[in-house]
């Protein structure tokens, strides 16, 4: 069973910023406005627990501040790979062609999410 902070770091976060990256993936070829709009909804227009707008690098600091005992280089990593897909995505407007870099950096958020959950869960 999953511990529920890393549910709800996996619902509130995680689902919202990578699914856009897996249908761009699936989908095989450069993405379209609205696939790259989608991205940027991923990780700046999410809803905090009181339904309020946040972006996911706002949403992570208030998770991490309420995280249980994890290594702090675990929640680093994580912290990491949130900031690489923001910067990526971000730069999406001024260099377009960059757009497998900011999908890779995007599903990277998945996999630094296993990450931290094994660490989590081996404590």
């Amino acid at each position: 069973m999953m511990h529920p902070w890393l549910s709800r770091l996996r619902h509130d976060l995680v689902k919202r910023a990578v699914w856009a990256a897996r249908d761009v993936r699936e989908a095989g070829s450069a993405p379209s406005a609205a696939d790259v709009l989608e991205l940027r909804r991923g990780l700046f227009d999410l809803r905090d627990a009181e339904g309020q707008p946040v972006i996911a690098r706002q949403l992570w600091d208030r998770l991490c501040a309420e995280a249980p005992h994890v290594p702090a280089a675990a929640l680093g990593a994580f912290g990491g790979a949130l900031a690489e897909a923001e910067q990526r995505v971000t730069g999406l407007a001024e260099r377009p062609e960059t757009w497998r870099e900011a999908l890779e950096a995007v599903l990277g958020i998945e996999t630094a999410f296993a990450a931290l959950a094994r660490t989590l869960e081996a404590e």
